[in-house]
């Protein structure tokens, strides 16, 4: 048997006011009905016209939730970008204020007294050694400031990952020997992919300065690249104290700071590991860490020859 047809002989009037009370009742299927009253065979021109009427209210009803709805998820996210900002500039200043102190000292004693030449040396060396962790610090600032804004991106190019490892390896050597360290590398041939080669640089550079920051002397760095089945693998391991497995889960957070210590007394921003992770999760690839206590760590890198579109 079909469907029963509405009862109309007053016009509509009580078919329509029926579907007002279901659908003021919760019952938001009989919008659809709604719409189909003024094509109803026996409905009056005006309870068709009425239906009409109402029918294009609740639309922009809708519209205008929608709108809301909008609107509330935007206030949201700049209420979180503005304690981000709040939150970095705390830590710029906090984190700034130590080292400006201490050229401001340093200089004010160069400019003003008469310091033998072996003092002004070590002086000056301070000074830069100073200014390179407050640029550190800037850069890192605002390479996670980019990434949290959702202004990150990616220029892709054919390049090849076994040459870039070997470049910064070199670069990265006398950091190492300065500290006793050795460095070893094991570079594979691999056919050349797609990537973008100044946020490879800075992964590359952060595992291989993170592993030489917390090996102690008379200990072994290694890297190494390969192809693999799914794409391409560079692999940082070194002698170090290891990670505990409470700590793992936490290494990418940003402005996170574990119990190891920098071996030499180097400084850390806490957002080096943060922005390798953005970096390697926007190729398309991962990065994992395997470590142990006593033992060292390994952090490896897995990119794709062709990051996804």
């Amino acid at each position: 048997m079909g469907a029963a047809k509405p009862n109309v002989e007053d016009g509509g009037e009580r078919l329509l006011a029926q579907t007002i009370k279901n659908i003021a009742r919760g019952d938001f299927g009989a919008l659809d009905f709604l719409y189909t009253i003024p094509a109803v065979e026996g409905v009056a021109p005006r309870v068709a016209e009425l239906a009409e009427s109402i029918g294009l209210l609740t639309l922009k009803l809708e519209a205008r939730d929608f709108h809301l709805e909008l609107a509330a998820d935007a206030e949201e996210r700049l209420k979180e970008l503005n304690q981000l900002k709040d939150k970095y500039l705390g830590i710029a200043a906090h984190d700034l204020r130590n080292p400006l102190s201490s050229i401001r000292g340093m200089s004010q004693m160069l400019v003003e007294d008469a310091l033998d030449e072996e003092t002004e040396r070590a002086f000056l060396k301070s000074i830069h050694n100073v200014s390179d962790q407050m640029l550190t610090l800037v850069n890192d600032l605002l390479d996670v400031s980019v990434i949290e804004s959702r202004k990150f991106s990616l220029r892709l190019a054919e390049q090849n990952l076994g040459k870039l490892a070997a470049e910064r390896a070199s670069l990265v050597a006398r950091s190492a020997e300065t500290k006793g360290i050795k460095l070893c590398s094991d570079l594979e041939d691999v056919a050349d992919s797609l990537f973008d080669i100044d946020r490879m640089r800075q992964v590359v550079d952060n595992l291989l300065t993170n592993a030489i920051k917390f090996s102690a002397s008379g200990t072994t760095v290694h890297l190494g690249c390969r192809q693999t089945a799914k794409g391409l693998e560079i692999t940082v391991s070194d002698e170090g104290p290891g990670i505990p497995s409470g700590d793992i889960d936490k290494l990418f957070g940003t402005f996170q700071t574990l119990g190891n210590q920098p071996t030499g007394g180097e400084k850390s921003t806490g957002l080096g590991l943060a922005i390798v992770k953005k970096i390697i999760d926007a190729h398309g690839g991962e990065i994992t860490v395997d470590s142990e206590v006593g033992r060292g760590t390994t952090f490896a890198v897995h990119i794709p020859l062709e990051p996804a579109a």
